[in-house]
């Protein structure tokens, strides 16, 4: 069967369409570049397809299988995959835009490099271009691509994966904001920090930052231990030397940090006493944030 009035950018979907796109892949034909708009490709059966740069705009493909099928480049724009079976399947630089995935099966797909969407791409070339406006635009479409994902991600208990959708719905969220906004600033300090509650290697070295600075704060004007005076200006030789008072120091700071009290070490002047409670509230916040992260990446799986 010739191919050729599939390739044809006028090509106008009829009844017979699915049957014939079916046996063209049987015979082992490519169906890179098809032009399927608006086709109705229901159930259809295209197990390791090549659809490569196809386009699907509108086409229903609901209940379609389509495991391992090759769809880099295709144009999804409104396609609905409604039930679809698209595990394994290659979607990298797809225009996702307005596709619903609702009850897909998703497992294992191939998104692209870090997850990131074809419109996403896009925004960054209006960016380097000075096209503010189409880059915002193509911010807000990822936004919705990546949230439709993520949902239907999460419907499927398949959480890490959209753990890792809902860190790029973040950050182009972000990037949709005014460059040196403190909204900005507050979402860039999210992300590094906590990895937008996604990330807990970043949440694990935030808490190690923050009881480290602050125990050397407390080490400025020293802290109150019995009757003497821990800090790095007094007399060290009592507490072991220096290694022995920053561990002291340590011991205080992990101890304030986890808010579990403060016992017999207490700080002495304004600069330590600040520092007491600013670590202490962020001790709660983090430790929150890192009991949150944990759930989700072991338990809501």
């Amino acid at each position: 069967m010739n191919k050729e009035k599939f390739l044809n950018l006028g090509y106008n979907p009829d009844d017979n369409t699915k049957e014939e796109i079916e046996k063209l892949h049987k015979e082992g034909e490519s169906l890179s570049k098809v032009q399927l708009k608006f086709a109705d490709m229901k159930n259809t059966k295209l197990v390791n397809a090549d659809l490569s740069y196809a386009d699907l705009t509108r086409a229903d493909f609901s209940g379609a299988s389509l495991y391992g099928a090759n769809l880099e480049g295709a144009t999804l724009f409104k396609t609905n995959l409604e039930g679809a079976n698209l595990k394994s399947a290659n979607m990298k630089n797809c225009n996702l835009l307005g596709a619903d995935f609702t009850n897909a099966k998703l497992n294992n797909v191939d998104w692209g490099e870090g997850n990131i969407v074809l419109n996403e791409v896009e925004a960054e070339t209006a960016i380097n271009n000075g096209d503010i406006e189409t880059a915002i635009e193509k911010y807000k479409e990822s936004e919705d691509i990546y949230r439709a994902l993520k949902m239907s991600l999460q419907s499927q208990s398949l959480g890490e994966d959209a753990g890792k959708l809902f860190l790029r719905e973040m950050i182009v969220k972000r990037k949709q904001l005014p460059k040196y906004s403190p909204l900005r600033f507050a979402h860039k300090f999210a992300h590094i920090a906590f990895g937008y509650g996604e990330k807990i290697g970043n949440i694990l070295y935030s808490i190690l930052t923050v009881i480290v600075i602050s125990a050397f704060v407390y080490g400025i004007e020293g802290v109150s231990y019995g009757d003497y005076t821990l800090g790095f200006w007094g007399d060290v030789g009592q507490f072991g030397g220096i290694l022995g008072v920053l561990g002291n120091l340590l011991y205080f700071s992990v101890v304030v940090f986890s808010t579990v009290g403060f016992g017999e070490i207490l700080p002495i002047g304004p600069l330590g006493k600040s520092m007491m409670m600013i670590e202490g509230i962020a001790g709660g916040l983090i430790l929150s944030i890192f009991m949150i992260a944990v759930y989700r990446q072991l338990m809501d799986r």
